[in-house]
């Protein structure tokens, strides 16, 4: 995870998440909007909410309706990760492959 990953939902690029660290299971970005993020950025802010109150059924669906657009973790060597689960609040980030 040396490198920066761009999120896309199908070939809408939502933004770029640069690593700063990592624990057993998730790493954790800085996160840069792309020119699609705002037309995403509801899906990931209900997602974000519904993990933060411990509802996981709610952040599961928002996240399998994501998953059923293409979402995808792709660097510029050509590496990918389908369907990942990101979370973003603000510039940062954290994300699971």
């Amino acid at each position: 995870m040396d490198k920066a990953w761009n999120l896309y939902i199908g070939s809408s690029w939502l933004g770029t998440l640069t690593p700063t660290g990592s624990d057993d299971n998730w790493y954790y970005a800085d996160f840069a909007e792309g020119d699609a993020w705002l037309n995403f950025r509801p899906w990931f802010i209900q997602a974000l909410e519904a993990q933060q109150a411990g509802d996981d059924a709610t952040w599961r669906a928002v996240y399998d309706q994501l998953y059923a657009m293409n979402l995808v973790l792709a660097a510029d060597d050509g590496e990918t990760f389908a369907s990942p689960t990101v979370f973003v609040d603000g510039g940062s980030a954290w994300f699971i492959v």
